[in-house]
Order: structure tokens, then sequence, then C-alpha cells
């Protein structure tokens, strides 16, 4: 069974991330992310400090230098002045080493925060909800937008603070050996940080495209390699490749603009960089010829001057990366502030059932979309202990039942009720604990055989997963395994047989012991002989609870208690085989057909 819509074709479309401003998505990082680092942050930003007056040491180191060393003579300085060169050195290293790992540290561990945030956020989405979104487009948002957002922390917002404390050293330095020099090399931020503002604001568009585009070419690899085998069968290798391709080209298209984009940064801030420079130099070097200014206060405002223009060219490098991380934080708060549409109601109370509890439809009507109707003024009853086929036509409405009574859905109108109770009244985790599902193709994880049927009760014993399995005629080719119990089923069970994982499923469904049954032709892909056995063991599970099963074979629906005869979200018919066949109407002709076993629901 597949829990999607009936209707294959209704398109659900994802909701448009909200834009956020650049400080609004800052705050909420440092709100959200930022707790329980802060010390760690404060000795990273104690790091940066020493770092930065280090640098500016230096540069302050030239002045002294050049006088007492070339126009003092003084000897003893040649041991002295290179000695606090190194002592210097020694100390900036301790210090960029502390701030690096401490950096990296915080942006390491934001990232995992993140991704963990948006996974919760995802997996608590109900049902249309994660069908809004494919599921590549998320593992790229997952993957790809979080490093980008852990580079704009490392390099971008912390490294911009590590080169704005560079620059302040740097300016200390020049105010202290002329002021009126530093005043005029002033003159070149207000044009760089134009520059760096148009430039930030075409790449942040460039950018979020082209992260749209990572996520749409995750999309076509994952659809090729997970249809492979109708690629194969249908010689459809040029067709996938063609589209790959095309989605290939588009995101190179934006990519490719946001590095032209980047890469004109820092020769913008050095030509403006070079030009004040040039003009500082000319009048450095007349208020020197005329007395006004020291050969050593020169070299020093000159070292100082050009030590400063490193930090300026690396923050208009570093706002592109911030820019980039910032579109990436915008995608992922969308990911993470998604809110389901199916949850518990103000005052929901968990679900109280007995062992076999009656299931009543009561006038349920359903629509996925406007133009895709699922369920249609739907009444029936399952009392206590009764078994109930759904038969029909693909498309019938079958599937929506079940997705309905899980609340995989909320219904549009009437009242399905579980021992009286409205289940919109109780507990969504009640509620889906008293249920017990399986479906047509089953649904395994790349764990061990145990953790698989585990998942149905996640603190059972071993014993009890044991029992569940020789319940399900399972225990015999599990335990012919290598690792038995304990071996990997790999990949959607692929190291399986289509029989062997049915029997885990069913072992699973077995071992939650639920007061629900929901099944899906749970016997389908079982041979003759393990047929027999699981038809035995679901006898006995089904004895005292409530079992719906959605039949596409005779053998199921002949000992149902009551057979429902569904068409275009109705139902037509309903009574017992027998009554049935008397009518000589739908269900006698998919009976006249074996029923279609084959027929998705």
């Amino acid at each position: 069974m597949n829990l999607r819509p009936d209707n294959l074709t209704a398109a659900v479309t994802a909701v448009p991330v909200k834009p956020r401003g650049d400080w609004a998505i800052v705050r909420r990082l440092l709100r959200d992310y930022l707790g329980g680092k802060w010390g760690l942050l404060a000795f990273g930003i104690g790091c940066m400090v020493v770092s930065a007056a280090m640098n500016g040491a230096l540069a302050g180191i030239i002045n002294p230098a050049i006088k007492r060393i070339f126009i003092l003579k003084h000897s003893a300085d040649l041991i002295r002045i290179p000695l606090e060169i190194m002592g210097v050195i020694v100390v900036r290293a301790a210090a960029s080493f502390g701030e690096q790992s401490i950096t990296n540290t915080i942006a390491e561990r934001i990232s995992a925060d993140v991704q963990r945030d948006m996974f919760r956020s995802q997996i608590r989405l109900d049902i249309g909800g994660l069908n809004a979104v494919h599921s590549s487009e998320m593992i790229s948002k997952f993957l790809y937008d979080t490093t980008l957002l852990r580079n704009a922390i490392t390099r971008g917002l912390l490294g911009m603070g590590r080169e704005v404390l560079t620059l302040i050293a740097m300016l200390v330095v020049m105010v202290w050996q002329n002021w009126e020099l530093t005043i005029i090399s002033l003159l070149l931020l207000p044009p760089v940080a134009w520059i760096t503002d148009k430039i930030g604001r075409s790449l942040r568009k460039s950018s979020t495209r082209g992260m749209e585009e990572t996520g749409t070419l995750s999309k076509t690899l994952t659809e090729a390699l997970t249809g492979r085998r109708i690629v194969k069968a249908y010689n459809l290798e040029d067709h996938v490749t063609e589209i790959a391709e095309g989605r290939i080209a588009k995101r190179l298209r934006y990519l490719l603009k946001a590095v032209r984009t980047r890469s004109a940064a820092v020769p913008a801030t050095d030509m403006i960089g070079g030009i004040a420079a040039a003009i500082t130099v000319a009048i450095a070097g007349y208020l020197g010829i005329h007395g006004h200014l020291a050969i050593n206060q020169f070299a020093a405002f000159v070292a100082a001057m050009l030590l400063a223009q490193q930090p300026v060219r690396n923050l208009s490098q570093l706002q592109t990366v911030s820019t980039e991380g910032l579109a990436a934080a915008n995608r992922i708060f969308g990911v993470i502030d998604a809110k389901p549409d199916i949850f518990d109601r103000p005052n929901a109370k968990p679900l109280a059932v007995a062992r076999g509890s009656a299931v009543r439809f009561d006038r349920v009507s359903f629509r996925y979309n406007s133009e895709a109707p699922g369920l249609d003024n739907v009444s029936l009853e399952v009392l206590p202990g009764q078994k109930i086929a759904l038969v029909g036509p693909s498309g019938a409405g079958k599937t929506t039942l079940f997705n309905l009574l899980l609340r995989f859905h909320d219904i549009d109108g009437g009242s399905i009720t579980i021992g009286g109770q409205d289940i919109r009244d109780v507990t969504l985790l009640s509620l889906r604990d008293h249920i017990a599902l399986v479906t047509q193709e089953p649904i395994l994880f790349d764990e061990s055989i145990a953790e698989n049927i585990a998942q149905g009760r996640r603190n059972a014993t071993r014993q009890e997963i044991i029992e569940s399995a020789k319940a399900a005629a399972a225990d015999d080719f599990i335990t012919a395994q290598a690792d038995g119990y304990d071996s990997q089923v790999g990949e959607g069970g692929l190291r399986l047989s289509g029989g062997q994982r049915q029997r885990i499923a069913i072992a699973r469904a077995m071992l939650r012991n639920a007061p629900i049954l929901l099944l899906d032709e749970a016997t389908s892909a079982l041979d003759t002989e393990s047929e027999r056995h699981v038809q035995e063991a679901l006898s006995h599970l089904m004895e005292g609870r409530t079992t719906i099963v959605i039949a596409h074979r005779l053998s199921t629906v002949l000992d149902a208690d009551r057979i429902y005869v569904m068409d275009r979200g109705r139902i037509v018919e309903s009574g017992t085989h027998s009554e049935l066949m008397l009518r000589n109407g739908l269900y006698a002709r998919l009976h006249h057909r074996g029923l279609d076993e084959r027929e998705p629901g």
C-alpha cells in the first residue's frame, strides 16, 4: 500500500521561504544557537583581541627599530628588538590557534544543532507537509545549506570580527604616528562599504537561486537512481541524462554569476585602497621633505596603513561569504519553522480502548484538493473483534480510509471514532500506538533485522522480538543469515527477498500487539508454505481485535465478517461474500476477475 493520496496526480506545492533581514537572522542565530556557548565565544573573542593587538604591535615596533638601530645606532637593540618581534609572533600564533580552534568548534556545534532542529521539524510534519517538499531538496538543505552557514560563521561573522579588531589595531598605530594622515586614509572606507553592499545584494540573489537549483538537481539525481530499473527497462538513459544536464547547466549559470560577483569584491577594494595609499604616501612624502614627518614615523605609518588594507580587503571578501551563509540560514529557518497541519487539539486526551474496539466512520467526507476527491459521505462500522475487507478498483478510496484513521490527514466532514472517542480529540501518539499497520510493499530501514522488528515496540526484549519473528514464519530464514537477527537488511531491505521483507514487517506488527490492525494484503508477497504459517499467525493475532483489510485476492475476503465495496470515494455495496455475489454488482464483477490482487488501492 502506498500511503500517498489515491489520486497520484494531485500535486502539493511547497510554501515559499519568507525573506528575513540579515540582522534578524543574525539575532536568531545568537539567541537560539549560542546558548551555552557564550563562555567559549568570549574566550575566542579574547584570542581575537590578543591576535589583533599583536598585529598592531608588529607594526608599532617598526618605528623604534628604525630609530634606535638605523638612526641612533644602538647596538644593544640588535638583540632586544628581534627578541621582542619573536615574542610578539609567538603570542600571536598561540592566540591565532585558540581563535581558529574555538571558532570552528562553535561553528560545527551550531551546524549540528541546526541539522538536529531541521530534522526534528521535518519528521514531525504531517504527510501533506512531507509530500510538499521533495526528499532530495530537503537533503540538499540539510547538507549544502548548513555547510554554507558553517562557513559563514567561521569565515564570515567571526572572521569579520577578527579583521575588524585587526583594522582597529592598525588604526591605533596609524593615529599614534600621525593622526592627520590617518584621517586621509580613512576616506577609502565609505566607497569600500558602498561597493561591498552592492556586491552583497547581488550575491545573495544568485546564491539563493544556486541553492534552489542544487536542491532541484539533487531531486533529479535521486529520481533517476531510484527509478533505475525503469530507466534501464525502457532505455531512458538518454532522456534522464538530458534532464540532468539541463539542471546542471542551469545551476552552473547561477553559480558562475555568484563566482563573478564574489571575485569582484577584492579587486574593487584593492583599487580603492591603492588610490588612497598613493595619495597618502604622496602627502606623507611632502611632509617628510619639509621636515614635518620623521623617516621612522613615515615607515611605521606606511607599514600600518598597508597592513590595514589586508583586513579591509578580507572584510570585502568575508562579506560575500556571510551573504551566502545568511541566504542559506534563511532557507534553513524556513525548514525549522514549518508547522504541521495535523496536531493535537488543546486538552487532547490519550486514546482509551479495550483489546477490541469499534471503529466507526460516520458520513465522512474528504478531499486532497479541489480536484481530487478522496471520500464522499462514507459511513461504515467495524465492531470489536470483527474483520472487514475493503475492495474496489484503484483510486476508489481504500487507502484514504487508512490515511484518515491514522490521522495522516484530517477529514472535511463527518467523524471517525474509536471506542466512541473522536480521533481528533485524542493525542496523535496514543492514536497511532493503538494501531498496527502492514503495507503491501513492506518498508524496512537500513538497520539490523532485530531493530526493524523492534520498531513495532521500542522497549521489546530480545525474546519478544524472536517470538514475533517465529509467529510471522520469519525465524528460519533470519537464523540462516550470517549474523542472524543482527544482520543488516540494506537500503530498503534490498538484501532480502520480497517475501522475507514482508514477514519482517508482519513480525513488527505482531510485536506491536495493538488492538486495531490495518492490513494491506499482508501475505501477498509470500510463497504458499510461508503464507499458510503467516495466515495462521494472523488469525491468532486478529482474535478479539478490530481488523480492516484492503483486499486484493479472494482468499482474504471470503472469511471477512463484512465486505465494503468502494468506487470513486463512495461505498457502493456492503455485505458478506454470499450476499454480494447474489446482487451481481461491482463486487461480483471484481470477483470474476479474481479481485485483481495487484490493484494498488
